[in-house]
């Protein structure tokens, strides 16, 4: 959600640090940014609402600096506007924040006593002059970001500065993310690696209840109890290409056309030739009775086809709940009950929250994450890493499918026993063969035609059977996010059942069939929707097409093994809703309302 970057060096920050990775942060979705900077024993502080255009015009008169915070917002608390946007400042304080904090109401009555007069709606602000008030008797600033920790309530990640002390930034976090870069010319607070990787790929991940003070020249790191510890530096990988266009039209359509290497790599990390080799890499899921799959929007999708492949072949029951339900429905867990939480970020507030719950109870735990030291990766006992790289884009796409492609080899793995050896070795070789697939339907499909029949349309809908109502799904959250078109999926069969009486003449209607035990049935309930003169887009594996098939427009899948069917399938959905957005004139990768990573519940 929002970003964060501080600096504290020898560069100009204002005009280049901080405005720099402002713009690398500008994927994770925000309504308005801001930056503070030290001028001499003052703290100057720019503000704009909309995107950092807008900022980058308004701070052309501020004076450099080498010291200051920057924040890119996503509104919790207050509309998003210039006065709600970071950094605040209460008497000596300056702060940026990500993060809700839980008891604001309630301090900002006991501080408004206290003589703190609030500007903003924001619980932020609050946070803010909880700082404040304690700094009126206690100088000792580790003593008063110590005590603040026990006062404040829900999460955060924090960027702070003293009016009183030049050249010096202070962080702390709880459940949210913030990293240090460690740098020749300086020194970065983030909440993610991308606002410094161009400045330098050393970095250190700060620890939940971590305080650090940074200057110029170091950081030192405070435990809880304000105890020193030493940082464990790590250098990045990134590749800075992932975060930037590199000719294309959008960073959406850029990481679809990645989406077959994306795919390839995660493969490569758990096996290079035969399924065998997963008995090394993957979870034993013999020993479970039961698997729950937890994750929010996109993963969730996820959650559906790895429940599906599980069940139908390893016969193994699987739940899959949305994360924000979870921990609320009383979950029936034991000592045979395996969770598997999924997020592309690893920071996702509610996934984290209902990890940390089943830790509490002494359940196994596994996380299939795409970020390298996230707190997903940290706390479950089993790890499943995607390689997806940085996804930029709001709006996931091959960080989805490196997902789907992890949960089919924990599927494929789970189910070796009950596939022969034939059924075997095709996977083998279509896994391998996967990037090509993903490359020819990218190369293939031909939208424009269908294209026209879904803009300004009320009503769009996606229906499938099996694991393809999962996949459509997807495919309706994806143009929902990024043509703001409503659209809703549903189970084929369940047309009937209320959901008919809205199709209408020109209606769209996606239909997917890839599943031949199934085909007879979904043609039906496509025929049952054209007949109320719906226009129909059909997504089918070749094999199963024939000319009797009534369809506006057809575009063909592959014929794949059912476990790596999920993988090929969206692909189609997925161009569709960038070439209508980009048709509307959408804001493609940074939709309005959405964050990349959500933080908060």
């Amino acid at each position: 959600m929002c970003g964060i970057i501080g600096y504290a060096g020898s560069k100009p920050c204002a005009h280049g640090v901080l405005l720099s990775g402002l713009k690398a942060l500008e994927y994770r979705g925000y309504d308005s940014s801001g930056i503070a900077s030290f001028q001499g024993d003052q703290i100057k502080i720019v503000k704009a609402k909309g995107k950092i255009k807008e900022l980058e015009e308004k701070i052309k008169d501020v004076p450099e600096s080498n010291c200051g915070i920057a924040h890119t917002r996503w509104a919790t608390h207050g509309e998003p506007n210039e006065i709600n946007a970071h950094p605040h400042k209460v008497e000596q304080i300056t702060l940026v924040h990500n993060g809700i904090i839980e008891n604001a109401a309630a301090l900002k009555k006991a501080y408004e006593k206290r003589g703190i007069v609030f500007k903003s709606d924001t619980d932020s602000e609050v946070a803010c002059a909880c700082l404040a008030i304690l700094y009126r008797t206690e100088k000792n600033k580790l003593k008063v970001l110590r005590e603040a920790a026990k006062i404040l309530k829900g999460s955060y990640a924090f960027g702070i500065m003293f009016e009183d002390e030049e050249g010096v930034l202070y962080g702390m976090r709880k459940d949210s993310p913030l990293v240090l870069g460690i740098g020749e010319d300086g020194n970065f607070l983030a909440s993610d690696l991308s606002a410094f990787v161009r400045f330098t790929r050393k970095y250190a991940v700060i620890d939940e209840n971590q305080i650090v003070r940074i200057t110029n020249k170091e950081i030192e790191c405070y435990d809880k109890d304000l105890k020193h510890i030493e940082l464990k530096t790590q250098i990045s990988e990134m590749d800075i290409s992932t975060i930037e266009k590199n000719g294309y039209d959008s960073f959406l359509l850029k990481e679809i056309h990645e989406e077959g290497k994306v795919v390839m790599d995660t493969i490569h990390h758990y096996m290079t030739q035969s399924l065998h080799e997963l008995s090394k890499t993957m979870i034993d899921l013999k020993k479970y009775d039961h698997l729950y799959f937890v994750a929010c929007g996109s993963a969730y999708h996820v959650g559906l086809l790895a429940k599906n492949l599980i069940e139908k072949y390893a016969r193994i029951p699987c739940n899959c709940e949305v994360a924000s339900e979870f921990r609320y429905n009383s979950p029936i867990l034991d000592e045979k009950t395996l969770v598997v939480c999924i997020s592309q970020s690893g920071e996702t507030a509610d996934t984290l929250a209902a990890l940390r719950m089943v830790n509490k109870m002494g359940i196994d735990s596994s996380a299939i994450v795409n970020v390298k030291g996230s707190s997903l990766e940290k706390e479950a006992k089993y790890v499943l890493p995607t390689l997806a790289g940085v996804e930029v884009s709001v709006a996931t796409t091959k960080a989805y499918c490196a997902q789907v492609a992890v949960c089919a080899l924990l599927a494929l793995h789970a189910s070796i026993d009950h596939l022969s050896s034939l059924q075997i070795h095709t996977i083998e070789k279509q896994l391998l063969k996967l990037d090509t697939y993903i490359h020819k339907l990218i190369s293939d499909t031909k939208l424009d035609g269908f294209v026209s029949s879904i803009i300004n349309k009320k009503n769009v809908f996606f229906i499938g059977r099996g694991m393809d109502y999962a996949l459509s799904m997807e495919g309706a959250l994806k143009l929902k996010e990024i043509t703001y078109i409503q659209a809703v999926a549903y189970p084929a069969g369940e047309l009937k059942h209320g959901t008919i009486s809205l199709i209408e003449k020109d209606t769209p209607v996606m239909v997917l069939i890839s599943d031949e035990h199934l085909v007879d049935k979904s043609i039906s309930n496509m025929k049952e929707v054209k007949a109320r003169g719906a226009k129909i887009l059909l997504v089918i594996r070749e094999d199963l097409y024939h000319e009797n098939i009534e369809a506006d427009e057809v575009i063909f899948l592959p014929k794949v093994s059912e476990f790596l069917q999920g993988i090929v399938s969206i692909v189609p959905y997925q161009l569709l809703a960038h070439h209508i957005a980009a048709q509307m004139g959408c804001d493609i990768d940074q939709p309005k309302n959405l964050a990349k990573s959500v933080t908060v519940e």
